[in-house]
């Protein structure tokens, strides 16, 4: 089966909802983060769709209308965690992934489900599971090239 939990020795990028949770410091994720650390000696990687998912709400936002002072704060935390982290490219390998996987999801998924796919298919191309609190993954997990198996870590956000 092309879906498998993380194994110890998996490093994992973070989903977009996890990144969140971090930046608002859930106790669980900021856990579940420092056990990683202290596994791995570096902190979980963001893949570039990652870092756009977390920087498009606030352009959403700067596009409409300047931005208050809570929002600019939140931004700016935003981007210091995403300094701190590894940045995964969405890759020719990653895109070769993405391409197998994508049209053997449903039709007229939703755009986050698009966006979570390519996710999945950078961990993928660079050999990381996944950190979520989405259990859509393990739709788009069915979904993997025969020869790859997405380990998925589900946090509680």
């Amino acid at each position: 089966m092309p879906i498998g939990s993380v194994l110890t020795e998996t490093p994992l990028v973070l989903d977009t909802n996890i990144l969140t949770a971090w930046r608002f410091q859930r106790r669980v994720v900021v856990a579940e983060i420092q056990n990683h650390l202290s596994r791995f000696k570096f902190l979980p990687a963001l893949t570039a769709i990652t870092v756009h998912e977390a920087l498009y709400g606030f352009e959403n936002k700067t596009a409409k209308s300047e931005l208050d002072e809570a929002t600019k704060r939140g931004r700016m935390a935003v981007e210091q965690l995403i300094n701190s982290c590894t940045v995964l490219p969405f890759d020719q390998r990653s895109a070769e992934i993405a391409a197998f996987m994508v049209p053997r999801l449903r039709k007229n998924i939703p755009k986050e489900s698009l966006l979570d796919a390519l996710i999945a298919a950078t961990a993928l191309a660079h050999g990381y599971g996944v950190a979520t609190g989405d259990r859509g993954f393990e739709l788009i997990a069915r979904h993997t090239p025969v020869d790859m198996k997405l380990r998925l870590a589900f946090w509680a956000v």
